[in-house]
């Protein structure tokens, strides 16, 4: 699969306070991104972070040009986008979900399972969606069952434990 033109890196959940501060749900590990000077795009307008400052569950991001209540509740619902350039690499061994979205999935013994259609977020680990036909199999992405990824291949290689069931 290409590579998107822009990946998400947060969700605006709401406004604070009557400065302009919103509250943004972090969609990316590292939280430390959220720098004053970063360049993000929220829905079709790009903005600069001015401050950033820990909230109870999430951050409170203040951006430049928003100084009210009423203009940051116009953002409330809108994603926070970053250029695909400007991502952070990741430690090896690890991808990013839109680099697995469409990869052939095998067994160790070869067999097509399908192509990786969907990826859940779930607190443990992640789980692919291998979809082929009408046909979808769960897979935790543990390294006891994903036993290898390829990207150049556009491969990954599965050794799924007996239980393991096609969901029609």
């Amino acid at each position: 699969m290409n590579a998107p033109a822009r990946v998400r890196i947060g969700y605006i959940r709401r406004a604070v306070g009557l400065r302009g501060e919103v509250e943004v749900e972090p969609l990316t590990d590292d939280k430390g991104r959220f720098q004053p000077g970063l360049s993000v795009r929220a829905g079709a307008a790009v903005r600069q972070v001015e401050a950033v400052r820990s909230g109870a569950n999430n951050l409170v991001l203040k951006f430049s040009g928003v100084d009210d209540r009423d203009v940051a509740e116009k953002l409330r619902g809108k994603y926070l986008e970053i250029e695909t350039t400007e991502i952070q690499p990741l430690p090896e061994g690890s991808y990013y979900h839109w680099q697995l979205l469409g990869l052939e999935v095998f067994d160790i013994a070869g067999r097509r399972l399908g192509e990786v259609t969907d990826i859940l977020d779930n607190p443990a680990n992640d789980i692919y969606v291998v979809g082929q036909g009408d046909t979808q199999l769960l897979v935790p992405a543990v390294s006891e069952v994903v036993r290898s990824i390829d990207l150049a291949a556009g491969r990954i290689v599965v050794d799924l434990p007996e239980e393991e069931e096609v969901v029609p």
